[in-house]
């Protein structure tokens, strides 16, 4: 793949950050993460009106046929801003994953909505601990971390089937019914929630995949979340390392800035340095995603596995640029380092990706606990 953008990519990028400046400071971030719900329908709106709601659906169902590479561009400078949206979840791994597999029918009826916008989609972040289902089709427990719970109209549930394989069933919602939820208090206050679909029946049209197909729709979806989630936080390591470098300028002591100080300095260089390999990590799995089946595995792997270390050490350096100030709830700098934090803690640890990737390079056998 050429990792240089290309003139779409490019206007792409820079529209979506000239967005976040105007519409997302650091105030509104605060405020959503201060409300009830952690929901800004406002800014919602305005993100779906641009687009990029549908990027990467069809466009026979009001999408824009584009891919995920395009989509990580865009989430990469929503990270930027820390902006709280449902866009990853909802068209990252919804509206993708009805796209991949629904019958024609169930993309009609829910795929224009997901596209402009006007439905949200949700799917829990941990698919790997499902709910039951008996023969009926009756669903019985709780499915956990479903983000923006709250505002989806439809939810993909992995189910347990009595004959002990894996289903991904479709759960519509009901404004005037709605499903039993908690919202979860969560590092980055995020709107996190368990939901309750004990009694809940779906007919047989809403089951999307049984068995091995659903085994292998899980992992994609796992691999989109992570890819995204990757780029999501590769934009605020990036507006980790701009404030530190900001920092860095108008700190003084001895006389003269702190960025003077090699010390100072080669913090700033080893920020640099781990943003943009992870940059271009990210941009070349969601590039294997759609073009490149056979190595998608191993590159998301890989990507995510230098990212959950590197992640990290931003945070330190950023950290350590900036001193204590850098801790307090006043300063933004805490925003994107928490964001950066739970990036490491989900979508697989450094260990179960490190395994898949030496598996897919045929050096031993992967496990399956994350």
């Amino acid at each position: 793949m050429d990792l240089e953008y290309d003139e779409m990519q490019r206007m792409l990028r820079d529209s979506v950050r000239e967005f976040v400046a105007r519409e997302c400071p650091s105030s509104r971030v605060r405020a959503a993460e201060a409300s009830a719900d952690g929901f800004d329908a406002g800014l919602w709106a305005a993100i779906s009106a641009l687009g990029w709601t549908g990027l990467v659906l069809p466009e026979e169902y009001g999408g824009g046929g584009q891919g995920l590479l395009e989509l990580a561009i865009v989430v990469e400078q929503l990270g930027y801003g820390c902006v709280p949206s449902p866009l990853q979840a909802s068209v990252g791994t919804v509206a993708l994953a009805l796209a991949w597999v629904a019958d024609e029918a169930t993309r009609r009826r829910w795929l224009p909505g997901l596209a402009d916008g006007s439905l949200i989609g949700a799917a829990p972040l941990d698919a790997r601990t499902p709910v039951l289902s008996d023969e009926a089709w009756h669903l019985h427990g709780t499915t956990t971390l479903v983000p923006y719970a709250a505002e989806c109209a439809v939810l993909l549930v992995p189910v347990h089937v009595p004959t002990g394989g894996v289903s991904v069933v479709l759960v519509a919602g009901d404004p005037a019914t709605p499903l039993p939820m908690r919202r979860l208090r969560v590092l980055t206050e995020e709107p996190l929630y368990n939901v309750d679909v004990e009694g809940v029946q779906v007919g047989a049209e809403d089951v999307l995949a049984t068995g091995a197909a659903a085994e292998d729709l899980l992992a994609r979806m796992d691999d989109v979340a992570a890819v995204l989630s990757l780029a999501y936080a590769v934009g605020a390591a990036e507006r980790c390392l701009d404030l530190s470098l900001e920092h860095a300028a108008s700190r003084r002591q001895f006389g003269r800035p702190i960025g003077a100080f090699q010390a100072v300095a080669h913090r700033c260089v080893d920020m640099r340095t781990d943003v943009d390999a992870c940059r271009y990590l990210a941009y070349q799995a969601a590039w294997a995603l759609d073009n490149d089946a056979h190595s998608a595995e191993a590159t998301v792997s890989a990507a995510k596995s230098f990212a959950n270390d590197a992640m990290r050490r931003v945070q330190r350096n950023a950290h350590q640029v900036h001193g204590a100030i850098g801790f307090t709830l006043e300063h933004d700098l805490q925003l994107f380092t928490r964001r950066l934090k739970a990036f490491e803690l989900t979508f697989g640890s450094t260990a179960w990706h490190r395994e898949r990737l030496a598996a897919a390079m045929g050096m031993g056998a992967h496990v399956s606990t994350r």
